[in-house]
């Protein structure tokens, strides 16, 4: 259980990551909440892939899971030749291999298993996605991640498919929806260091959460859209950001960093300053910019597309705000 007190130990330091912002500030067109999640989730996806595939990868919560050498390997594949049908047989291979850190072949049996069960078993896709995090160094790929949501479609209660598209969802902001995933993941019943770490990430969740509430007296409610001329130029992986700037310039008062869907509403205030004591005052004239980041960059870069209009901070009507440019 060493594992899992490590575990919990940094899922801990993870959740005081969320409230850390003022040692984080580094970039003053990211905000402190974007840093702060992007850390914690990274922190998740590390660990996972560092230490808890030995004990995640048979699912069983009750009891540790038994070591594998190659011995135990040889007798796994055997069993795979016995039945070669037999899909859980696959997938004991798969986690066999994963747990003595063998990639490609832990992927192919996982494969097999997908093929075997015709695309309708949760846990050889989960599987294939898990060995392409490890593949890829812990990072998360939009194969895998397609793969974990594909799982977690056909099994709610997959723990694997609830980690990784929880980790995922926090990774991109998406804090309600990382909260119930984990939230899932704990009603499985987890044991008590895994439990610990769970209620210590949730509560940050809730934290941040709380802190993105807009301030109604500085709110700007925007509906951003996306010009129809421009629709085919949105590549996969930009990023939409949206800036509240001074008309005198200098840094972003207000940054949001989102996924780049349309129409979309978008609330800035205060609640998403940059840097402390630069932030929207009420009332206040602002400039504000919806910007799709081709290379998924915070600066401007050649290709992406924007729009921009004039606002007062904390009026009440909503605003469309238009994307209707291109960088050339």
């Amino acid at each position: 259980m060493t594992a899992f007190v490590i575990w919990a130990a940094v899922c801990a330091a993870a959740a005081a990551l969320f409230v850390a912002g003022p040692m984080l500030r580094s970039a003053a067109s990211a905000t402190r909440g974007d840093r702060l999640l992007g850390a914690g989730a990274g922190i998740l996806v590390v660990l996972a892939t560092a230490l808890l595939y030995a004990h995640w990868s048979n699912w069983s919560w009750r009891s540790s899971a038994p070591g594998v050498d190659s011995d135990n390997v040889t007798s796994l594949l055997a069993a795979t030749q016995d039945k070669p049908e037999d899909v859980q047989a696959w997938l004991n291979l798969g986690r066999g291999y994963l747990r003595i850190t063998q990639w490609p072949l832990a992927r192919r049996s996982f494969e097999h298993a997908d093929r075997l069960s015709k695309g309708g078993n949760a846990a050889a896709l989960a599987g294939i996605g898990e060995t392409i995090v490890f593949e890829n160094s812990g990072r998360n790929t939009p194969e895998a991640e397609t793969l974990f949501e594909r799982a977690f479609a056909l099994d709610p209660h997959s723990p694997q498919a609830l980690f990784y598209t929880g980790v995922s969802l926090l990774n991109g902001g998406k804090l309600p929806e990382a909260r119930a995933r984990f939230s899932a993941l704990r009603d499985l019943g987890p044991p008590p260091q895994v439990m610990d770490a769970l209620d210590k990430q949730i509560a940050a969740i809730d934290v941040e959460i709380a802190r993105r509430k807009p301030d109604p007296a500085t709110a700007i409610r925007l509906l951003v859209t996306l010009a129809a001329p421009l629709q085919d130029k949105v590549p996969t992986g930009a990023t939409l950001f949206v800036f509240v700037r001074s008309p005198q310039g200098g840094p972003p008062l207000a940054v949001k960093r989102l996924a780049p869907g349309f129409p979309q509403q978008v609330d800035l205030s205060a609640a998403d300053s940059v840097m402390a004591g630069n932030r929207i005052s009420p009332g206040q004239h602002v400039q504000v910019m919806a910007r799709i980041s081709v290379s998924g960059a915070p600066t401007a870069g050649r290709g992406d597309l924007y729009g921009e209009l004039n606002a007062v901070a904390g009026a009440a009507a909503q605003r469309k705000l238009t994307i209707n440019q291109l960088n050339p």
